[in-house]
């Protein structure tokens, strides 16, 4: 297995993953986010995980093809410079970080838009990638 297969099958089964918890689970999520708000350094604390991962996508799965690959590029792409705007702008996060009670329903909808991505690209990492 290449590495650029490795780290589709990674980013997909782990987008399906949070998609569901976000679809099934709004509630916890939005009060994490909250929580995390609150702190004053959410985005130190967001950039934190997810630069890392962005930069594993952008360095091990860096195709640019006119095919389903690319999401993933894209996305590594955007989380990283997601996380390096995060990390360097202070307050930045917690801009984008929704505080009003039905806000739960927010992560709810995203978590149901982010399963059919997710099972795209495991469809397409594990059973039409080569």
């Amino acid at each position: 297995m290449t590495i650029t297969t490795f780290v589709a099958r990674f980013f997909s089964v782990s987008l399906l993953v949070v998609g569901l918890s976000h679809a099934v689970q709004p509630k916890p999520w939005h009060d994490f986010f909250l929580l995390l708000k609150r702190t004053g350094v959410a985005g130190i604390i967001i950039a934190m995980f997810t630069f890392p991962v962005g930069l594993m996508l952008v360095v091990g799965h860096n195709v640019w093809v006119f095919d389903v690959p690319v999401i993933i590029t894209i996305s590594g792409w955007g989380m990283t410079i997601k996380s390096l705007i995060y990390a360097l702008i202070p307050g930045s996060a917690e801009k984008m970080i929704p505080d009003e009670s039905d806000a739960q329903w927010k992560y709810a909808w995203a978590g149901a838009g982010i399963i059919p991505l997710g099972l795209l690209l495991i469809w397409y990492s594990c059973f039409r990638a080569s």
